[in-house]
């Protein structure tokens, strides 16, 4: 991977760190002096902060993963994989940096009252599940991304099987949140919890299994 290459996969995350950045201080003499930093399953705030805080909490998040996609690359003692997966490593990055971006739009948007979190928060939460399974299968063993129990990093058969088999997890889960807003109130805990237990479940067996069938 050559240094013009590296900077090619990196400039699409730059340009949404920046207007991140500079969208966050033009709404930030419009914003209320407590705004939400934490959310429920349902999408409603339940834990605040000043704004000042609260405002660049996402931008300082983005700023952090970008700079930790830099160095993951160079740090991993499989670091030479990342060239077998370069294009896809720099697009799963980029996308939850989008993710990201999206995300602090919608804090600054429900923040000032314009709609209401509990309607956008799990079908955003959701596409990025999805976005994530439709690649998983394209990843090569590493020490930092993608799926990693004993067994995937046991043998590169096994990490092959897993991340095709977790890439179909993950969308079936992603498609699974975005039905949270219609499920029942009384029962959203609940199917939050089994849709995430079910999912984690079966990931961490089919690793298993995998492992003692080669």
């Amino acid at each position: 991977m050559t240094g013009s290459d590296d900077m090619k996969r990196h400039w699409f995350g730059l340009v949404l760190l920046i207007i991140s950045m500079i969208g966050t201080c033009f709404a930030y003499p419009y914003l209320p002096d407590q705004i939400g930093v934490h959310w429920n399953f349902r999408g409603e705030p339940n834990s605040f902060a000043n704004k000042s805080y609260g405002a660049f909490l996402f931008p300082v998040i983005m700023l952090l993963f970008y700079l930790m996609r830099i160095l993951l690359s160079k740090v991993d003692p499989k670091k030479n994989n990342y060239q077998r997966f370069g294009d896809t490593y720099a697009l799963i990055m980029n996308g939850i940096l989008l993710f990201l971006f999206v995300f602090q739009a919608v804090h600054l948007i429900t923040s000032l009252g314009f709609i209401n979190p509990k309607y956008v928060l799990p079908e955003i939460i959701g596409l990025l599940l999805i976005f994530i399974g439709n690649f998983c299968p394209k990843f090569k063993p590493n020490y930092f991304i993608g799926i990693r129990t004993p067994w995937t990093l046991a043998s590169e058969d096994v990490w092959k099987k897993k991340h095709r088999f977790g890439g179909k997890v993950f969308v079936v889960l992603g498609l699974l949140m975005i039905l949270v807003p219609i499920i029942p109130a009384a029962l959203q805990l609940y199917y939050v919890i089994i849709v995430l237990l079910g999912g984690l479940g079966a990931i961490v067996f089919s690793s298993y299994y995998f492992f003692i069938k080669i």
